[in-house]
């Protein structure tokens, strides 16, 4: 595709979002850059078309185009991002490392990405949660602008480094207590998803991370029925999708909802369906503890149920 074409297509998809180029270009490159791109005088790398269509919410399957150096980058960093979201640590703070030597000075987008990975690792070593959100504060203001509230920065667009940065800024809110922070932020982040067009793909990945999170911080806010619709969805998406991770944990905290909604029968139903997810998953842990929840709240013995 000519460079025409990829500035012409940004061009497009922009004004028909209604963005201004502002608002499209910030932290990712300055204004004038972004015109020569949309006028086909400039050719942007891969990484920052990436950014600009996933803030546009539409897909860059038309760009086939990398060099060697970018190739390398795009493997180490689906190495580090499948580590991640398997809470995989071993072997992350080499992949990190190999992931920044490839980075080229005044490359903001793989830098945030990179500092973001760094803090991830840290947190789980420190278990620091209140100086985890000002590093993910500070990581996510390297592509907002500064003086933007966090209602204006939830409006939107995102790249889904920011997404994922604010998912995990609501995370640590969860873990210090602080449930309302973190419910404003998910909340943003879910009104944002089901208003905008984005990627299907990064759609499943992303949704369902921001409904268990939602799901988890109302069961604790005792919002039972507003945990059931939640948890509904995400069983919903895990199904179409067949992406199976987290579908025990939707089913358990369905099941825990409506169990204090005193609908004993339905929650049992769930509960044991989560329980044979766990199962089905290997995941022995989760099995016990929840075998133990059904024997000691519903009367019922978890051996049977290793049986599903």
């Amino acid at each position: 595709m000519a460079v025409y074409e990829i500035g012409n297509y940004i061009h497009d998809m922009r004004v028909e979002r209604g963005y201004s180029q502002e608002e499209l270009c910030f932290g990712i490159c300055s204004v004038g850059n972004l015109s020569k791109i949309e006028n086909g005088m400039r050719l942007p790398n891969r990484k920052t078309v990436e950014a600009f269509t996933q803030r546009l919410g539409c897909r860059e399957v038309f760009l086939q185009y990398s060099s060697r150096e970018e190739m390398r980058q795009i493997e180490i960093c689906s190495q580090i991002t499948q580590k991640i979201e398997n809470y995989e640590y071993e072997g992350l703070e080499e992949l990190i490392e190999q992931f920044e030597n490839t980075i080229a000075k005044g490359d903001v987008l793989n830098s945030q990405y990179c500092r973001f990975t760094k803090a991830i690792l840290n947190q789980q070593k420190t278990s620091d949660w209140e100086r985890g959100i000002q590093e993910l504060k500070e990581i996510l203001r390297m592509t907002k602008p500064k003086e933007m509230d966090w209602k204006e920065i939830l409006k939107g667009p995102f790249t889904y480094n920011e997404m994922v940065i604010l998912i995990n800024i609501a995370r640590d809110y969860g873990k210090l207590g602080k449930r309302q922070n973190a419910i404003e932020i998910l909340y943003g982040l879910k009104k944002y998803m089901d208003t905008h067009m984005i990627d299907m793909e990064e759609k499943i990945q992303k949704y369902p991370m921001i409904l268990f999170g939602l799901s988890n911080l109302l069961l604790d806010e005792r919002q039972y029925q507003e945990v059931v619709e939640l948890c509904n969805q995400g069983i919903a998406i895990s199904k179409e999708s067949g992406r199976p991770c987290l579908l025990p944990k939707f089913l358990s905290n369905k099941g825990f909802a409506l169990l204090e909604l005193q609908k004993k029968e339905q929650a049992k139903e769930s509960l044991i369906k989560g329980y044979c997810a766990f199962y089905a998953l290997e995941n022995k842990k989760q099995c016990r503890r929840l075998g133990a929840y059904l024997k000691e709240n519903l009367g019922m013995e978890s051996i049977v149920l290793c049986e599903c």
